[in-house]
């Protein structure tokens, strides 16, 4: 982190004289001398709130004297007093600095060293204000050149296939046992372990050598439905020898829960109509039009990736810790309900946990950061972010093979945090994207090469197969875009500042 060491600035009215110091974290520092006047003002309203709330004999509530409240109730009216002069000052020195809060809820402490009528008073305040990013050089933006994907016929068969294996439709063998080419619905358990770990239930494979491993092929063709063999899971002779190392042999029972052949349909009419398109021509037409859509988006993916990188990289300012806690705390509670995670947190030892919450922690400072990065481009070159923009949707099954799920959202649901969510993510693609624009592009550096691998420690055992077919074939869809900011958070807001 860059530690920003600025000259205190220096503010002067009727009203008040301070100075204002930056410090580590986005914390400020206002050092206050006010004049006499506001601390009068402050106790004419200190009293008056008091007397509100208080009954003095032979006077009407709020009707006392000022003198008889101030004598009567001193203690009250004296916290009130330093409040109110801490809110009056606070206020006239906003007038001066407009110092950004970071929040309109953002927690602004204050000290009164001293206060009297006569003399004013003098004070600190420390709060908390948006981060100041530092201007983008468009000189110095460069980004290395992305070799986009060639749609030819042979690519355009193969998503017609996936659509193919979408819609397949399965026939449940029961009078013999299982053969090369068809698909085996497995159980799979460790038993050279005490108990047992279930690694595999029903999964799906294709019979066939180089769709599965090899000691797997050798026990399953032949055998009966409900029929458990026991062998021992090992990497192919072919495998390199990372997999070999990793994957030491273990003893498995493989049990065959069922026997399956598919049914592809035909690439015609109706199956285009399944998929939103009028015809197999209009299926194919579209299809080469969002192939060459996605290769688009896959080659500015890339140069994104790259962008944020360098923003990374060569743009350091202080961020506010308690908006990196906040980003923190949302990553673990977003997490912690995927069951999957729970799973491997139980499984973690003390110092896994604590590596994996600092990873959580970069990863969220990470997406902070290029929030107010972006955030700033869009503000200094004026780049609109439209409604349209953020609120994305998809009228056929084709176009969903395509779309990034994780941006959408429907008006039903009307979802606050996941509309912030995709205009954050709008925010920082439209930056970027602007970068993009005006960098130059140079050819790919050559990669450094790769030191030599350790020899790997203990590790613990992976799933017995490896070479696993699709469990169940699926359309092509798109990848949801790694972004470092999670992806998952409210986009932070500018707020107006406010007092104590």
């Amino acid at each position: 982190m860059v530690e920003q060491k600025e000259k205190p600035q220096e503010f002067k009215s009727d009203a008040v004289t301070f100075t204002i110091e930056r410090k580590p974290e986005c914390m400020v520092e206002y050092k206050v001398k006010t004049s006499a006047e506001v601390v009068k003002k402050a106790r004419r309203e200190a009293i008056k709130s008091v007397s509100k709330e208080v009954s003095l004999p032979g006077f009407r509530k709020g009707r006392a004297p000022d003198h008889l409240i101030a004598k009567k109730f001193a203690e009250p009216v004296n916290e009130r007093w330093q409040k109110a002069i801490a809110d009056e000052a606070f206020r006239e020195c906003q007038k001066l600095a407009h110092t950004p809060l970071l929040s309109n809820d953002a927690k602004i402490s204050f000290n009164i060293d001293k206060h009297s009528i006569e003399e004013g008073a003098e004070m600190t305040y420390t709060f908390e204000t948006e981060p100041v990013v530092p201007d983008i050089n468009l000189a110095n933006v460069e980004v290395e050149e992305v070799k986009r994907e060639t749609i030819d016929e042979k690519r355009i068969e193969k998503t017609l296939s996936d659509i193919q294996s979408y819609f397949v439709e399965w026939e449940k063998i029961s009078d013999r046992t299982a053969k090369e080419g068809d698909y085996a619905l497995i159980d799979a358990d460790i038993i050279d372990q005490d108990p047992p770990e279930n690694v595999l239930s029903s999964a799906r494979f294709e019979i066939q050598k180089g769709k599965m491993a090899n000691w797997m092929h050798e026990l399953i063709v032949g055998m009966k439905i409900g029929e458990s063999k026991e062998g021992l899971s090992k990497p192919d002779e072919d495998a390199s020898k990372d997999e070999k190392e990793s994957m030491p042999p273990k003893k498995v029972r493989l049990t065959l829960r069922g026997i399956e052949i598919p049914h592809y349909p035909a690439i015609d009419d109706s199956l285009a109509q399944k998929m939103g398109t009028k015809d197999a021509k209009e299926l194919r037409i579209r299809l080469e039009k969002l192939l060459n859509k996605q290769a688009d988006e896959h080659v500015q993916k890339e140069y994104r990736e790259q962008m944020s990188a360098f923003l990374l990289d060569h743009y350091q300012f202080e961020l506010p810790k308690t908006l990196l806690q906040k980003e923190t705390q949302f990553r673990i509670k977003q997490l912690v309900q995927d069951p999957s995670f729970q799973q491997k947190l139980m499984k973690m030892g003390e110092e896994e946990r604590k590596a994996a919450i600092k990873d959580i922690e970069t990863q969220g400072e990470k997406a902070v950061r290029l929030f107010y990065i972006s955030r700033k481009i869009i503000q200094d070159n004026k780049i609109s972010i439209t409604p349209s923009e953020v609120h994305q949707g998809v009228s056929t099954p084709l176009e969903a093979m395509f779309s990034d799920q994780s941006d959408l959202y429907t008006a039903q649901e009307q979802s606050q945090e996941q509309k912030a969510i995709a205009t954050s993510r709008l925010i920082l693609s439209k930056a970027e994207d602007f970068l993009i624009s005006k960098a130059k592009v140079v050819p790919p550096k050559p990669k450094k090469k790769a030191a030599a691998p350790k020899k790997p420690e203990a590790k613990k055992e992976e799933e017995p197969e490896k070479k696993k077919a699709a469990p169940k074939k699926t359309a092509a869809k798109k990848t949801a875009p790694k972004k470092t900011s999670s992806e998952k958070k409210a986009a932070p807001k500018k707020k107006s500042t406010k007092s104590t």
